[in-house]
This record gives structure tokens, sequence and C-alpha cells, in this order.
């Protein structure tokens, strides 16, 4: 009897040591999939992964106005629509409207902005026709002799072209400007320059229509004239040309086949996921990933285009987002499409493109976009959201261009004309 007993009890307590194993197990592959208990609703349900981040960190993050942690942080949120904002003190606010869905990860990465830009000076003795160069990293301009200056000794020594680059360095240091060609070698008071398609030369003509190319990382001693630019053009004609037809082999069929029809593309992102342009012809973007994928940016989508509307299309995501109509968003003229109108019908191998101006320019994120009005410059999430004012004041000719790092842009401006009739380059902090 009493074998039979302990028999009994071994056995109950192997099948309880199972059970607790097997209840343990489920209770944490439920957590892990953000099960959850809801002691204030009683139920016992799942939820979704909020993984909050911002730059810099250190934020307050908020869920429909109630505070909940500092970036950077991660939350268990039931599933619904609720309104982020991310604050810290010194930056303007982010705020988005996001879907939590059960089980799956939502990301929240806010890049906030300061409210109190600060600007220092790049040069100081005077620039003429800033030019970037494709790839974004370098700046070249024209400093142009000035005798009836105070320190004309100076200035003359300083006058021809120089390259800036924008590219940060280790341990915080960057590279002075350099020169490229002095004025005593060519005449460069009023000359214009043209960035080849892999950044690494320059075309400058001058107002006496002689043409020369130029090394951009070296002093040209020697400027190599150019007697047939025709034949120079055509070459970058095609180099350019074969950079952004191959980022258009890259799209599937469906999205080629609305880029050649109703859009006018204006710039791929620097990553080359997202396409910016505008609608030429109504149209509704077919659907390239189905089912779609889980945890994409919350952000409403729309994919029925309309003529005079400014969109951003994420093709790795395959999502399509509304910037704004064009008379709205933008000021200035638009940048020139780089897709021509005129071939919008034909082979993609007759297709042309153009250098875009900076009305409207992407930051290196790859998330943000840089809007240039008339007194002022603006930054805006690339899904529409999130537009605000990074500078306002005064600058010429509508130039901006972004630092690499997407923490600076360089504007042309005069803050003193009372001395000196030309303007100077001035970094701009936006963060």
């Amino acid at each position: 009897m009493g074998m039979a007993i302990k028999n009994i009890t071994s056995t109950v307590f192997s099948i309880a040591t199972v059970l607790v194993i097997i209840g343990a197990s489920l209770t944490v592959i439920a957590y892990g999939r953000g099960y959850r208990l809801d002691f204030t609703n009683k139920s016992f349900g799942t939820t979704g992964l909020v993984a909050a981040t911002s730059d810099p960190t250190g934020a307050q993050l908020f869920i429909d106005g109630k505070p909940k942690s500092a970036t950077n942080t991660n939350l268990n949120v039931a599933p619904g629509w609720y309104t982020v904002t991310v604050v810290k003190n010194g930056y303007q606010p982010w705020e988005k409207r996001i879907r939590v869905q059960g089980e799956v990860l939502t990301r929240v990465d806010a890049m906030l902005f300061s409210s109190n830009p600060s600007l220092f000076a790049l040069t100081t003795s005077g620039v003429t026709n800033p030019v970037l160069s494709p790839d974004g990293t370098k700046l070249a301009y024209v400093v142009p002799e000035v005798p009836e200056a105070t320190n004309g000794a100076q200035m003359v020594s300083r006058a021809g072209v120089w390259v800036l680059d924008l590219l940060d360095k280790p341990l915080g240091l960057n590279r002075d400007a350099r020169q490229i060609v002095k004025r005593e070698q060519l005449d460069t008071d009023q000359a214009l320059l043209f960035w080849s398609p892999d950044s690494k030369q320059l075309l400058l003509t001058t107002n006496t229509n002689e043409a020369y190319l130029l090394e951009s990382d070296k002093l040209n001693d020697i400027p190599k004239p150019q007697f047939d630019i025709t034949i120079l053009q055509k070459d970058w004609d095609e180099m350019r040309a074969a950079k952004e037809k191959e980022k258009l082999l890259s799209l599937k069929d469906e999205v080629m086949n609305i880029a050649t029809s109703s859009m006018s593309i204006l710039s791929f992102s620097p990553d080359e996921t997202k396409i910016l342009y505008e609608a030429s012809h109504s149209t509704t973007i077919p659907v390239i990933i189905n089912p779609p994928l889980i945890g994409t940016n919350p952000t409403e989508e729309v994919r029925e285009i309309k003529p005079g509307n400014l969109y951003v299309y994420d093709v790795k995501e395959d999502r399509n987002y509304f910037v704004g109509m064009t008379k709205d968003l933008i000021t200035q003229p638009l940048p020139t499409p780089s897709i021509q109108p005129e071939t919008l019908l034909q082979p993609i191998s007759n297709f042309k493109f153009q250098i875009s101006n900076s009305a409207i320019q992407w930051l290196p994120t790859s998330r943000h976009l840089v809007i240039t009005s008339k007194d002022k410059v603006e930054v805006l999430d690339c899904d529409g959201t999130n537009r605000k004012t990074v500078y306002a004041g005064p600058f010429w000719d509508g130039f901006v261009a972004p630092w690499s790092n997407a923490g600076r842009l360089v504007i042309l401006t005069n803050l003193n004309p009372s001395a000196q009739a030309i303007g100077n380059l001035y970094a701009v902090n936006i963060r």
C-alpha cells in the first residue's frame, strides 16, 4: 500500500513538474510576443512594441499627451492609433500619428532640430557662384578679386576657385577649403562652374567664352583648355544618364511603368531607396509587395496620385506618401525633372536626365527633405510630416547645401553689406 501511494505521488509530482515547465514556457513565449495582463480592465491580451529613438537622445516621450519615458526606449503598448510626441529642451518638438499592432514592432525615429540655430562663417573673402557636387560632398565657389578692399593684397592672393569638403573628419577636424586655380592663371571673377557626374572634375567657363577642365582635389597649375566643350558635355551627359537609368532599372516593372508615364522624377534619395516626384498624370500606384510588410512607416500612404502634387515613393517598403501641393509647398521654381516630359512614352534607353536645383532636395539622412523659399529654409520628414523652419533670415540666390552629417546647412549671405558688397558662405547648425 505504501509503495502504491509512493508511486502515485511520484507520478503526480512528475506530471506537475512537466505542467509547470510547459506553463512557464508558454508564459515566456506569450510575454515575448507581447501578451500582457491588463489589471485595470482585468483582461489578458496582446500588445505591440514601440521602439522610440531620437537624435539627440534623452528626449521626453509622450503618447497621447501622457509622459512615458526618455529616449531611447522600448514600450509595450496596446494595439490602436496613438499620437507620439518627442520633446527636448532647446529643440523643436516632433510629433507623428502611429498605428500599433499586436505582436508587431513599431519604430519611432525622431530627428530633432534646434529651435535656435547658430551661424558661423566658412569664408570671409567674399564668394560668388557656389555649386554643390552631385554626390553632395564638395562645394566649389569663386573668390573674386576685390582690389578696393582694405586688405587688397590678401584678397588678390586668395582670388580664384576653391573647393570645400563637406565631410566631417575624425576627431572633429575639418580640412580647410583648398584652392584649385588662382586668379593669376585664369580670369575667374565671373566664371561659371559645372561639376562632372563623378564629382571629380569641374568645368570652368569664363565671360569670354573660354572653357577649362579642372581637377577638384589639387591646385591646377596649368588648367586644361577645352576648345570644344560639346564633346565633354556629351560624355558627361552619357555618364549622368547611365547612372540615372541604372536607378530606374532597379525598380519593379509596374513602378517603372508608372514612373515613365505619370511621374516627373525630381531626385532619388542619397541611399536610392526613395523617389521624390511630382505627379504629371492621375493614376493609381499598384501594390507591389503583397501582403504588405509589417512594421513599416505607420504614416498613412496615398496611392492615388494627382497632377500638381509632390510625393515620395519608398521603393524598399512599397509605400507612397503625399508631401504637399506644389503651389503651396514650393514658392520657387521646382527642380528640373530628372525625366523630361517629352520622353515620357519613349523607351528607357532614350531618357535624358538633368541636374536639379536646390528648391527642394534631400538631407543626407534619406529620411528628410529640405525646402528653400524666399526667406526661410524648412525641413520635413519625407512622409510629409513634421515640417519645421530651421532657418529664417537673409540668404542669396536661394542657395542652400546640406552638410554630409545632416547637422548643418550651408547658405550664401551677407550679414554686413556696408563692409562688403558680396556675400560669404555660412554654416547654419540646425541640430
